[in-house]
């Protein structure tokens, strides 16, 4: 599922950007331009390769021995063809909420805001980053959120 940004990933492989981002990206003060490199690169790799599991997943779905499976089968056997199914499905989600996120860092890093927290607009540890670089909180914040939410 294509993901709207400043960035084509490509299933191939490829990047590119388009023509109206050739402007310089703006490092915020606590990264310098080495690390907004580095965290950029990470970045657009971590796209393309979630862009080619994406695809890999719906040829899974799509490819015949799944859409044969899942005819109408009795038993065990249509079972396993189900759960199957329901297994590249949530992955194919996971991915393509995951695709999303990096996509949004990207943003971030073209508007100058990448490695600033969207709760507090504190900065986001590069420790943090470095682990997830598509972090959009920080830690404390990121805490709250799932209390929140119960985990």
């Amino acid at each position: 599922m294509p993901v709207t940004s400043r960035y084509t990933v490509f299933s191939s492989g490829e990047k590119n950007m388009s023509s109206n981002t050739a402007q310089a990206t703006v490092a915020p003060s606590h990264l310098g331009a080495v690390e907004l490199a580095h965290f950029k690169a990470r970045l657009l790799a971590q796209a393309t390769s979630l862009s080619a599991q994406d695809s890999e997943l719906r040829a899974r779905l799509a490819a015949e021995e799944s859409v044969t499976a899942n005819t109408f089968v009795a038993g065990i056997e249509g079972a396993m063809a189900a759960e199957a199914d329901d297994e590249t499905i949530a992955l194919l989600h996971h991915e393509q909420t995951e695709l999303a996120a990096t996509m949004q860092a990207l943003e971030r890093i073209e508007s100058g805001e990448y490695g600033y927290c969207e709760e507090c607009g504190d900065a986001i540890g590069v420790a943090r980053l470095e682990v997830l670089p598509e972090a959009h909180l920080c830690v404390g914040c990121q805490d709250m959120l799932e209390h929140r939410k119960g985990r």
